[in-house]
């Protein structure tokens, strides 16, 4: 580079270009040497600054863009092998989402940390107008100084180098201990505020229960959640339930916070170890629920897709003729476009199997009287396919079934099925159903 710098005419357009050029690669270095040259008389100040400064916002929008193409669920999953807990990566996005031009302008003066920065701005979708005028003056700042110290000491430039990395490391490491101790108080006041307010909030939710239960004594009924990896919205779910019926959540080996939400927000909880499947979390909550008499229990889904407002159509339907099995009917043409052809799909398959029509066979949000639970208590089934079984064994036993249309929602949420297995399991399901039914004489 110095060779170059020394043949270079400050005139000519081509040392800028490759100073541009270099910063891409080496932007520090690079900067230092502009200076230099700028004191040698061999390029001009603005173009030579303007050429660096450029050269590191584009490798800047090269970090940026690659965090564009990642997901914040690939941290979340490999957070945990590495013993960083779901908590703290949450904790640490949610940070991003409200420091990012802050915590960008402080990187642009460190070394190491812009790129990891830049790369976190990106995964969390963060538009570039919150953080451009931060990001432009940290690096209009940062190679206003390089270049200052490239000037001053143009005839030892490693040197200068070598003594400005250090004084950037020790930078560096100052702003990564705070960082660290910050974390660590915020989560030490937050563990202190959750537990001042634990006692009354049980308390609170305690006494709700109680009178949920008194109000609904006549038909001792019992909402059940299987839920796993659902801590945004489980708490909120649970608060909806309490309104009508007292929650029971099986929480299916969650890695998340979802079972000490949940019981913070007033529910019952079993727990697993390990994920087991959501149909081996509804066996186990309806052996909790047959040990506790209820008459019935209504199961719906962690995720927000089923609204809890709508558990008195359903109360209402069993009151007026207590059917043993009663399923919510989601309108199709609301879901998704994928979820929509499977769905239509799989209620044509399975109709055709079973020889009746069966609008929906998959929704989650049902009601199951106490003597069908009693009956699924012979089910080996730990999937999905135990929802499906449900139906069948109902229609051998001639128990009374019922729709009842309710709200479609899709958001964002997460789903655990794998579509090829997915569709192999109901094909599988929904001939055994069509040999079973066909052996009991029923069809």
């Amino acid at each position: 580079m110095f060779n170059l710098l020394n043949t270079a005419q400050p005139d000519h357009i081509l040392p800028y270009c490759l100073i541009a050029l270099a910063s891409l690669l080496e932007g520090p270095m690079t900067i230092l040497i502009a200076g230099a040259g700028i004191s040698l008389g061999k390029l001009l100040p603005l173009p030579a600054y303007l050429a660096v400064v450029g050269g590191n916002l584009i490798a800047d929008l090269g970090w940026y863009g690659l965090g564009l193409f990642g997901k914040l669920d690939w941290l979340e999953r490999i957070g945990p092998k590495f013993g960083v807990h779901t908590q703290d990566v949450k904790q640490l996005e949610q940070s991003i989402q409200e420091h990012a031009p802050r915590v960008l302008f402080l990187s642009k003066l460190t070394i190491g940390l812009p790129i990891p920065t830049l790369i976190a701005i990106g995964l969390n979708r963060i538009a570039v107008k919150r953080w451009l005028l931060a990001w432009i003056t940290g690096e209009l700042l940062k190679s206003a100084i390089f270049m200052a110290v490239g000037y001053l000491y143009a005839a030892s430039v490693e040197q200068a180098y070598s003594g400005l990395r250090t004084v950037l490391w020790i930078i560096t490491i100052v702003m990564l201990v705070a960082v660290f101790v910050y974390f660590k108080v915020r989560r030490k006041k937050e563990n202190s505020r959750n537990e001042q307010s634990s006692s009354q909030t049980e308390s609170s939710m305690l006494w709700k229960r109680k009178k949920t239960m008194n109000q609904n004594q006549g038909s001792r009924g019992i909402v059940l959640i299987p839920a796993y990896n659902e801590e945004r919205s489980i708490a909120s779910v649970v608060c909806g339930i309490l309104r009508y019926l007292p929650v029971l959540v099986v929480d299916d080996g969650s890695g998340d916070e979802t079972a000490q939400r949940a019981r913070l927000a007033g529910a019952m909880v079993l727990q697993f170890q390990e994920n087991q499947g959501k149909g081996a979390a509804l066996q186990a909550g309806f052996k909790q629920v047959l040990e506790m008499g209820y008459d019935f229990v209504i199961t719906l889904d962690g995720d927000g897709q089923h609204d809890p407002d709508e558990i008195p159509l359903f109360l209402k339907m069993y009151a007026e003729k207590p059917y043993d099995l009663i399923i919510g009917r989601r309108d199709f043409s609301q879901m998704p476009i994928v979820r929509r052809i499977s769905n239509t799909l799989g209620s044509k398959i399975f109709s055709w199997a079973v020889g009746k029509p069966i609008p929906d066979n998959q929704s989650g949000y049902r009601l199951i009287s106490r003597r069908l639970l009693e009956v699924l208590r012979e089910s080996e089934e730990d999937g999905f396919e135990f929802e499906v079984e449900m139906i069948v064994r109902c229609m051998l036993r001639r128990y009374k079934m019922k729709w009842i249309p309710i709200r479609t929602i899709y958001a964002d949420e997460k789903s655990y099925i794998h579509p090829l297995r997915h569709v192999v399991k109901f094909m599988q399901v929904s001939l055994k159903a069509h040999r079973i039914l066909r052996k009991a004489a029923y069809l």
